[in-house]
């Protein structure tokens, strides 16, 4: 059966599958063979859920030597059940698959002995698949998790023949030739249109290439506890449902004070359209006041495109940047705040360094440091960890991750990577992406939303700076606020593009929709 969604869905990698799979048998009294019955079953409820009733149609099954071939060999008996035509090839024989495997493959020639409609073969050649009858659907079921690298012979020559198919794929736990862990994909890795994976959500599915390569995914449960899987998780996918729980709702004697207050230290002269996103997309977020501290020469545009807002005009530079002497006027306003943004649209004059520096340094309350704020710690990071008592949300790109950790810091495992510097740092890190990653203090790890095209535009980081300072400054714990930003900016571009083009979509759309898709979405 398909695996109901958690609030929190675990998201595994190969390792944290194994133990699951090691501790179900042994802790739990779950054989591994039972396991495997469950998973080709379910898999098998999958595929008819999506493609319809199997009965009559000619279905391939591809399969390997290990338990993912094991899985394939199930779902071939269980849609031959079904009535489908089922032919499969194997990598696998009795000497050397595994061992539930192997007793699945005595049990398929066993029956294919009595019945002309079940065939099952060692593959000897490619030319035994192109001269068979064309399939309506191919089962891949040939590694599996953990594999890594380029594709062997002959997976690779059969990964290359389904990618070839006009008929739907669809790949057992995980695609042949896509990394489990990081969504790092071979050169024939296979494309399917339908990944049913066990027990729980893979990061590979998430991250890299995986959502390119993995088609629709469906988790289906097979007898891992629910419990076991979240203790082993690396890392967990937030639902709609855990965004709807977790937002802030405002109270019926609520009043602009108590509403949450953002102090957003944002924009320049040249950068004034950073500072009204950023400051529009925290009131968007729910809160009640937003003082906008920006130079002199910025406050007639902010005010103008953004009335609501209360902008302190403070000293600048000859370049038109926030200058160190604007500290003390900041500084003031420290007491009456519930959150600070500092970043967007500031430049990069050593002046303005230097000034966003010192106030992290002062700085108690919840503090979002994004663009320009970041990239004043270039080549300092480690004075990042040194600063106040306020918790941190740091929300690098990538370029602005490597201005931090070095230009040398290798980025193919996306949660491996939030997971060390979040702890380096002190702050919950989000690295963003298709999709962004964020990491805690702590050491939990969570994948954002699906990516979206329409956020790849100029602006949308000034958003979801904006949204988590509001989320911040209403109460939300900096993982709970930079979570829920990613899924409400996701969900505003999945909103845009339902009824416009993608590519249209500007930052300033995106703060439109956002009202919509918090009553729409999450009920806000």
């Amino acid at each position: 059966m398909t695996r109901p969604p958690d609030p929190l869905q675990p998201v595994l990698t190969a390792e944290a599958m194994r133990t699951a799979d090691r501790r179900t048998m042994e802790e739990v009294g779950v054989p591994g063979r039972v396991l495997m019955e469950t998973a080709g079953r379910a898999s098998c409820n999958a595929i008819e859920e999506r493609f319809g009733r199997m009965a009559g149609r000619n279905v391939l099954v591809l399969a390997g030597k290990g338990n993912n071939g094991g899985d394939g060999l199930v779902v071939a008996r269980v849609l031959r059940a079904h009535g489908a035509e089922v032919r499969v090839v194997t990598l696998a024989s009795e000497d050397n698959a595994t061992l539930d495997t192997t007793a699945n493959l005595r049990t398929l020639y066993h029956l294919a002995e009595s019945d002309d409609h079940l065939r099952v073969d060692p593959f000897e050649d490619i030319r035994q698949l192109s001269a068979a009858h064309p399939p309506d659907l191919v089962v891949d079921a040939l590694l599996g998790i953990g594999v890594a690298g380029a594709l062997r012979a002959p997976v690779d020559t059969l990964a290359a023949w389904m990618n070839r198919q006009p008929a739907p794929v669809v790949a057992l736990d995980v695609p042949t030739g896509l990394n489990s862990d990081t969504g790092a994909s071979s050169d024939q890795a296979v494309r399917a249109d339908l990944t049913v994976t066990m027990a729980a959500l893979k990061a590979g599915l998430l991250l890299g290439d995986g959502p390119t390569h993995a088609g629709q995914i469906e988790v289906v449960e097979i007898g891992i506890p629910s419990a076991l899987l979240h203790e082993v998780a690396p890392a967990v996918r937030a639902t709609d449902a855990w965004v709807t729980q977790t937002l802030p709702r405002r109270a019926v004697d609520a009043h602009k004070y108590s509403a949450g207050r953002v102090l957003a230290v944002v924009g320049s002269r040249a950068f004034t359209g950073a500072a009204v996103l950023a400051t529009a997309a925290a009131y968007r977020a729910g809160a009640g006041a937003v003082v906008c501290c920006t130079p002199q020469s910025a406050q007639a545009t902010v005010d103008a495109h953004n009335i609501e807002v209360m902008v302190d005009a403070q000293p600048e530079t000859d370049d038109g940047t926030l200058a160190i002497t604007a500290y003390d006027g900041i500084a003031t306003r420290l007491p009456d705040t519930d959150a600070v943004l500092i970043g967007c649209g500031l430049g990069r004059p050593a002046e303005t360094q230097r000034l966003v520096q010192a106030l992290l340094r002062r700085l108690s309350c919840p503090t979002v440091l994004d663009a320009d704020g970041l990239n004043a710690f270039a080549g300092r990071a480690d004075k990042l960890a040194e600063r106040g008592d306020a918790p941190l949300v740091l929300t690098p790109h990538v370029g602005e991750l490597r201005r931090l950790a070095g230009d040398d810091l290798d980025l193919a495992d996306r949660l491996a990577v939030v997971h060390t510097w979040a702890a380096a740092w002190n702050a919950t890190l989000v690295l963003k992406g298709m999709p962004s990653v964020v990491g805690t203090p702590e050491g939990q790890v969570f994948i954002g939303p699906p990516g979206e095209p329409g956020l790849a535009t100029a602006g949308t980081g000034d958003v979801l700076a904006g949204l988590t300072a509001g989320l911040l400054a209403q109460g939300l714990a900096t993982a709970e606020a930079a979570v829920c930003a990613l899924h409400i900016g996701s969900a505003a571009a999945a909103w845009w593009r339902r009824s416009c083009a993608a590519p249209s979509m500007l930052a300033s759309d995106l703060l439109a929709a956002v009202p919509v898709v918090l009553y729409e979405s999450f009920r806000a």
